[in-house]
């Protein structure tokens, strides 16, 4: 019988054509036999019994018809190979037996067979092919010596019904051949939707989990396709259409679309919904537009990563042949420092040369430092207790007294992820940078100030660190945190590069925060949410809250 097979719009349509067909013909046969002395009439041998026969066909292909229109099964799903064999049997011993009432092959009913043989191979699949085409040959010939043998005709017709019976095998197996080709087809377009529905399910996966936004918009402006890391990226607003969430994207949008939508990579500015984006834009389709996002902030952190690695590239092979230079000269001052006859002129060049050799071999010391730079070991401490600790430390070492540096956190039990060392050197580049620039290494100036404490700012720990000083200029802060930069001559410009390093390597941010009286420093702390481990040696993947000035 065949497995059941489900019917698509196509092959039911084909199937409810062909019973269509089947009740036209059978009822034709029926009309012609009921009228014999029409102007098409048809004179049966057996008139008596060929209005029944042709009366049986037509129920016959009304209860088919009813049985394609109305499967007895599954609505969606019937026996393809039941209904052809059932259409097929039927119309061959349906048409068989008119043929013998009617009076032999001569009368052209038995050409008939041939569409029926046809359509019952190609619905079954190619699979009743010659067992049709022989049941079919075998009763023609029955019906034609029954014609001989019953209605006394001659055997011409015997011929006829093996000429017929032969076009029935060759119209069986070319339909059997177009059947399998066109089964084999259908599987193959099968497989082949199945390949695209898992690659686009892949492709779905893969985009879900890029790190870059990704946004398709037709031309109307409505979101089709949006990634998890665009949400992140855009603000949580409700809706389908790109203006509702993001009108700043939008107006992006339809200006380059007015430009000639042309694949182009834009910056976008960021406010206090969304952070700074950079966007491509490319034709999607007609009219519609392909947006891939991208944070600026970690584009820019990674090139700053990058140019870290050229950094440590090139110390790694200069930092040899400059220190063993470096080491003899400076062991040369200090022995020739130690000789009697050095006149002061001399003595001042000396102190000149080591002066200038320890300030070279701090610099080389700093940037090994951020080539050989690890994840740290972030611990969970408590900011106030840590300050105070480092305020008795740095007040030591430069030998100033303890008034000259004051810490105040609030609450006083806010605590921070930080690897306690990194976040020591942190401080002491700050510290140093305000003595020297806020004016603080004067005596009676104001003290340093580091205030801080949970949910002052942004709703995660702070710190700033505050001087007396009048600020940084506006046309300075772009390179405020680039290595080698520096506003003194002095300076190596690398003590706020390895300070932003050291942050962003503990989860954590630092920036430069304009004040009324002028500016200060500002750490934001990663969120020490439980769970998190204490002497973790993972980076922290939680993005660093930061205020938006």
């Amino acid at each position: 019988m065949g497995e059941p097979i489900a019917l698509d719009a196509d092959t039911r349509r084909s199937a409810w054509l062909f019973a269509l067909y089947r009740v036209f013909v059978a009822s034709v046969l029926l009309i012609l036999g009921l009228i014999p002395d029409g102007p098409v009439g048809l004179h049966a041998a057996a008139p008596e019994m060929y209005p029944a026969v042709a009366g049986g066909y037509l129920v016959f292909a009304l209860f088919v018809a009813a049985m394609t229109w109305h499967p007895t099964r599954d609505p969606a799903t019937t026996s393809l190979a039941t209904l052809a064999l059932l259409g097929g049997i039927g119309d061959t011993i349906s048409l068989v037996a008119l043929v013998l009432v009617a009076g032999g092959v001569g009368t052209g009913i038995g050409l008939l067979l041939i569409p029926a043989v046809v359509a019952a191979t190609l619905l079954s699949g190619g699979r009743l092919s010659l067992s049709l085409a022989a049941v079919a040959t075998l009763g023609l010939l029955t019906a034609e010596a029954a014609a001989i043998v019953l209605l006394g005709q001659d055997g011409s017709g015997l011929t006829q019904a093996g000429l017929l019976g032969a076009t029935l095998f060759a119209a069986g197996l070319l339909a059997r051949h177009v059947a399998r080709r066109a089964g084999a087809t259908r599987a193959q377009v099968e497989r082949q939707e199945e390949d695209l529905a898992s690659l686009a399910e892949l492709n779905a996966q893969i985009i879900a989990r890029m790190s870059a936004g990704v946004i398709a918009v037709d031309p109307d402006g409505e979101i089709r396709s949006i990634n998890e890391a665009a949400r992140r990226l855009l603000p949580p607003r409700p809706g389908r259409q790109l203006a509702a969430i993001s009108p700043s994207l939008a107006r992006l949008v339809e200006q380059w679309q007015k430009a000639g939508m042309r694949t182009d990579t834009q910056q976008l500015p960021g406010d206090r919904d969304q952070p700074a984006l950079q966007v491509r834009l490319t034709p999607l389709g007609e009219r519609g537009t392909l947006l891939i996002l991208e944070d600026l902030a970690e584009i820019q952190r990674q090139a700053q990563a990058s140019k870290l690695q050229a950094l440590g590239r090139l110390t790694a092979s200069i930092a040899h042949e400059i220190r063993n230079p470096l080491g003899a000269i400076s062991h040369s001052a200090q022995l020739l420092a130690e000789s009697p006859q050095l006149t002061r002129p001399d003595q001042r060049l000396l102190t000149i040369i080591n002066k200038q050799s320890k300030r070279v071999n701090e610099l080389i010391s700093n940037v090994l430092s951020l080539s050989r730079r690890d994840t740290g070991q972030r611990e969970r401490l408590n900011l106030q207790e840590f300050l105070d600790r480092f305020v008795d430390e740095f007040c030591g070492a430069m030998q100033i007294p303890r008034v000259a540096l004051h810490a105040r956190v609030e609450p006083h039990d806010s605590e921070v992820l930080f690897d306690p060392s990194q976040l020591n050197q942190v401080l002491w580049n700050l510290c140093t940078n305000a003595r020297v620039h806020g004016g603080h290494d004067q005596p009676g100036a104001p003290p340093i100030v580091l205030r801080g404490g949970a949910g002052q700012v942004a709703r995660v720990v702070s710190l700033d660190v505050l001087d007396a000083g009048p600020g940084i200029p506006p046309d300075q802060r772009s390179d405020l945190f680039e290595p080698f930069v520096s506003g003194s001559n002095g300076g190596s410009g690398l003590g706020l590069y390895i300070s932003r390093m050291l942050c962003e390597n503990n989860g954590a941010t630092l920036e430069y925060v304009s004040t009324p009286t002028g500016g200060c420093f500002r750490i934001l702390f990663a969120p020490t949410e439980a769970g998190a481990d204490k002497g973790s040696t993972e980076a922290s993947s939680t993005e660093p809250a930061r205020e938006r000035a």
